[in-house]
């Protein structure tokens, strides 16, 4: 069952982010950007040498010295995911984005840490979000093709491919990316044929675009 948004950890957040704002009502706005940004430093640092404990409390104090930074949110739920806290990962995403709902990491965090808990549906809500704010987001539509795979619905895997081969300038794919894209754009064409009003073979039957996208010879 979906948890309230500001529940549990996400409500103590919320809290700490408060009560940083009452002790400082009007301070200079950069300062705590830059401490937020040595304390994300520093906590980075940790997790390098191992030590996730010590990083997850320099990511708290950066989200109360830059509470409406969505950068902190991120990386202390991906530091929750990492050691397998999942509900307290959940909470931070979502507190995270509370303030910034338009910030894809954490939409990607939230997605691939409700993959995690095992609540697909949830998880595909999850990217629905992420794309129709950032279309064109290269890992959110892999993660929707692949939970779509998932449940067997090709023609959505398809579409979510041939979406991200179409903007793969945009996006920034390598090369490499782009072969493993199109072979899984081929596969899936091959599973969705019958269903797929491109790849099907009454295309063949369309317009000269259409039997050109369909391969029609």
């Amino acid at each position: 069952m979906r948890r309230p948004l500001a529940s549990g950890l996400a409500l103590a957040v919320l809290a700490l982010a408060a009560g940083t704002r009452a002790q400082a009502p009007r301070r200079d706005r950069a300062r705590p950007s830059a401490r937020a940004a040595r304390l994300l430093q520093t906590g980075q640092a940790y997790l390098r040498a191992g030590d996730r404990g010590s990083a997850i409390g320099y990511f708290r104090e950066a989200i109360q010295a830059a509470p409406r930074s969505p950068e902190p949110y991120a990386a202390l739920g991906d530091a929750y995911r990492a050691r397998g806290s999942l509900d307290d990962a959940r909470a931070v995403y979502e507190t995270g984005l509370a303030r910034n709902p338009d910030h894809a990491p954490l939409w990607l965090g939230l997605a691939r840490t409700l993959v995690d808990a095992g609540d697909a549906d949830a998880a595909a809500a999850a990217v629905r979000s992420l794309l129709a704010r950032a279309p064109h987001h290269a890992e959110g539509l892999r993660l929707r093709a692949d939970l779509a795979r998932r449940r067997g619905a090709w023609s959505e895997a398809l579409t979510a491919y041939r979406t991200l081969l179409a903007s793969a300038d945009e996006a920034g794919l390598s090369e490499a990316e782009r072969a493993e894209a199109r072979r899984y754009e081929a596969a899936l064409r091959l599973l969705a044929r019958p269903l797929d009003p491109v790849s099907a073979p009454r295309a063949c039957g369309g317009s000269a675009v259409r039997r050109a996208l369909a391969g029609c010879r």
